[in-house]
């Protein structure tokens, strides 16, 4: 074979192959560089609505705590809006989308369930689930947050007040609440005591 056609189909080859490993690196880098907007406009969704569950918490709190005289009592969740448009949830992943829509799913029995409460335990039967929900949704929501910066590696949320975020507004309210539980069933306990001690056997 001549040396001068070898040289130039060697060249041929080596260029073709380049070539094409340019462009597979370039649809790769578009590839991933979408993936983590769609990760990234996912993110930034669920921190807004654990954002929202923190004020109504907030708002609810300083309602308790004034008297009724400022604050607002809220009755609610907040409703959970459609997601971005801007989200491709193919480049998200199948155990993150899964948890998104579970998570939309969660918002709307939780909903429910607060309703169902308010109808049927009065006078107040659904104000202590809202209080609670809000925590645990608001933290469910920052979780959720953080599991999608993390798998495209993405920089923590920015925080423009590092002394008060969102998860230290609802981990504290979340002490607090459970603080407030463990003294309630303390005193049923305590309160049913005496019946437990006369061989009175308690309703179930």
């Amino acid at each position: 074979m001549d040396m001068a056609f070898l040289t130039i189909f060697v060249t041929a080859v080596v260029t073709s192959a380049a070539t094409q490993g340019a462009i597979w690196l370039r649809d790769r880098w578009t590839m991933a560089r979408e993936s983590k907007f769609s990760v990234l406009y996912a993110a930034l969704f669920f921190e807004q609505y654990a954002g929202e569950c923190s004020y109504r918490l907030g708002e609810i709190e300083a309602h308790i705590s004034s008297g009724g005289h400022a604050g607002t009592d809220y009755g609610s969740l907040p409703d959970l809006p459609a997601f971005p448009s801007e989200i491709e949830w193919k480049r998200v992943g199948i155990r993150l989308t899964e948890d998104a829509f579970a998570f939309r799913v969660a918002v709307e029995a939780m909903h429910s369930k607060i309703s169902y409460l308010y109808d049927f335990d009065p006078p107040d039967g659904g104000a202590a689930e809202v209080r609670a929900q809000l925590i645990g949704l608001g933290l469910r929501a920052l979780e959720l947050a953080d599991s999608l910066r993390r798998s495209a590696t993405l920089n923590a949320a920015h925080a423009p007040d590092p002394e008060y975020t969102t998860a230290r507004h609802l981990e504290s309210s979340k002490r607090h609440h459970e603080e407030i539980m463990a003294k309630y069933l303390a005193s049923q306990n305590a309160s049913h005591a005496p019946s437990n001690a006369n061989g009175v056997q308690l309703p179930m």
